[in-house]
């Protein structure tokens, strides 16, 4: 492990340690050896902070560019390794994260792009579903669900815009690891853009419906320790 990826990994373990309660995990059993493309669902800013802890090897992850132009910490995320996604140049990314796969790397991502403050998942890019077609890895669908008295809203000025993202402070955090997506074969060079576009809009629709049961199975977990949260 690299001492940058280190580092970066000690700044959110300080914050999981102080402001999460406990991190619960079902399915440690189902994470496989080698290069993989973890997935999960994007409610709280703050379920990033964990998915680290929960691999034993290092996570590249994709990025929002503008994550690379906070102090020290962006510098820090660059000299980890890890991935930025530009405006509009979404297949920059990915070209890196295939090449990353093709050597033996795991790469995460949240599929639906931004945050969805634990409401109804978002519809998602494609990207997770090009990455596995294309480059063979599986796929490892994660599920978080946080009680949400313990989600708090923050707002902040930032590159003069306004953000407003859900954090966990305090409580338990519940995580539902599935098993492992393995992606059809890569079509023909014969089939159409169109058909392409179908397959990779049908395989996005598969991922996000492995990681809304994590979710389900999470919030089920947690309804053990809160009954009044509504199962899925």
């Amino acid at each position: 492990m690299d001492v940058w990826y280190g580092t970066a990994k000690a700044i959110v373990g300080a914050y999981v340690s102080i402001f999460i309660q406990k991190v619960n995990v079902n399915g440690r059993e189902n994470i496989p050896s080698g290069p993989k493309i973890v997935v999960a669902n994007h409610a709280l800013a703050t379920d990033g902070f964990i998915l680290p802890f929960l691999f034993s090897e290092k996570l590249h992850f994709l990025i929002q560019e503008d994550v690379f132009s906070i102090p020290i910490l962006g510098k820090i995320l660059a000299l980890a390794d890890q991935i930025p996604v530009v405006a509009g140049r979404g297949q920059d990314a990915l070209a890196l994260a295939r090449e990353k796969l093709a050597n033996g790397a795991t790469i995460a991502l949240f599929p639906e792009g931004k945050l969805n403050d634990g409401k109804q998942i978002l519809r998602a890019y494609t990207g997770a579903a090009r990455l596995t077609l294309e480059s063979g890895a599986p796929v490892v669908p994660v599920g978080f669900f946080t009680p949400p008295q313990f989600a708090r809203s923050i707002k902040s000025h930032y590159h003069g815009r306004q953000t407003n993202g859900a954090w966990q402070l305090g409580g338990p955090s519940f995580v539902s690891i599935g098993s492992t997506w393995q992606p059809p074969s890569l079509p023909s060079v014969s089939e159409s853009a169109y058909q392409y576009a179908k397959l990779v809009r049908t395989m996005t629709d598969e991922i996000m419906g492995r990681i809304n049961t994590m979710v389900d199975q999470a919030r089920n977990y947690a309804a053990n320790w809160f009954p009044g949260i509504q199962s899925g």
